[in-house]
């Protein structure tokens, strides 16, 4: 059992370390842009962004990085974040013969590689980490018994608008009256998400009438925050962690696919899916227009994440 005199100095040098890389408060999105501009104004390649920009991201790490090292110092009496480095493989070797996912795997070793600024074959003596694959990912991919606990009118609001316009959870906390838009026949809900990205997500022409009340009805609701003199729509509690959102966006993105290849926005290009689903084909042009819808830019993240 650790110390909290271990504890706390672990904590410390932890945020000391992941310090150099914290860009909390900047915007990730401006930051690519700002590369991709001076890529292109200096015609050389594009610098990869990286840091922490998120709080969850930054948060995160410091958990993940903190459940390795706490282990290390318990099981070899270690005091120091350098102190604990050699055993680095050791920690690597428990997770695995633990049978941890390759997500999980990934995400600690990624953060102990932001708090010792090395890569992970020098940390950990690998060459390769766990690859990851679409068929082991279960969580939030249906719907579970749990989730009909969340029934009250204003989380089945938060339901249907996930449902009509594949809304994220920051997308739809941040939702305000002025956010419905009404464009060229078509109906669209505008959405802040993570990354200071925004966009227009049109919604689907069965959901219309049931958005428009939802927008009304929340108007002016008691149990929501107003932030930057805006009313927002939804309380927090209207939207429990555990809410299969993502469940609810890949219902959004078959339909939203149906929609646009019902009237004719095939371009007649194929993207040809691969491993577990060989064999299946989907039509460029109508993945990237889902693709934007869901706030995404790339065709192969909607075919094995949403379709």
């Amino acid at each position: 059992m650790l110390s909290k005199n271990v504890t706390k100095r672990l904590t410390h040098d932890v945020k000391a370390a992941l310090a150099k890389c914290d860009r909390r408060g900047q915007s990730k999105h401006a930051a690519k842009q700002a590369a991709r501009a001076e890529a292109q104004r200096t015609q050389s390649h594009y610098t990869q962004i990286t840091g922490l920009y998120a709080t969850s991201s930054y948060a995160t790490y410091v958990k993940q990085a903190l459940t390795a090292l706490r282990w290390i110092a318990d099981r070899y009496g270690c005091k120091r974040l350098n102190e604990c480095r050699p055993y680095l493989p050791a920690y690597y070797a428990e997770m695995q013969a633990r049978g941890l996912s390759a997500w999980t795997i990934r995400t600690r070793v990624y953060a102990l590689c932001s708090v010792y600024d090395a890569d992970y074959a020098s940390l950990f003596t690998v060459e390769h980490l766990p690859a990851r694959h679409r068929s082991d990912i279960k969580r939030g991919r249906q719907i579970s018994a749990a989730d009909t606990r969340h029934n009250t009118p204003e989380q089945e609001a938060v339901r249907t608008i996930a449902r009509a316009c594949g809304a994220r959870r920051g997308g739809i906390l941040g939702l305000t009256v002025e956010d419905l838009i009404a464009r060229d026949g078509h109906l669209y809900v505008h959405l802040r998400e993570k990354g200071g990205k925004e966009r227009n997500a049109i919604v689907l022409p069965q959901y219309e009438t049931a958005v428009r009340k939802i927008f009304s009805t929340y108007a002016r609701n008691p149990k929501a925050a107003a932030t930057g003199g805006k009313h927002r729509l939804f309380s927090c509690s209207a939207l429990p962690k555990d809410m299969p959102l993502h469940y609810l966006r890949a219902q959004y993105a078959q339909d939203l696919y149906r929609y646009y290849e019902a009237r004719g926005a095939a371009s007649g290009r194929l993207y040809h899916c691969r491993a577990d689903r060989k064999g299946r084909s989907y039509d460029k042009g109508v993945l990237m227009a889902v693709s934007h819808n869901l706030g995404h830019s790339r065709c192969d993240v909607v075919v094995s994440h949403y379709l």
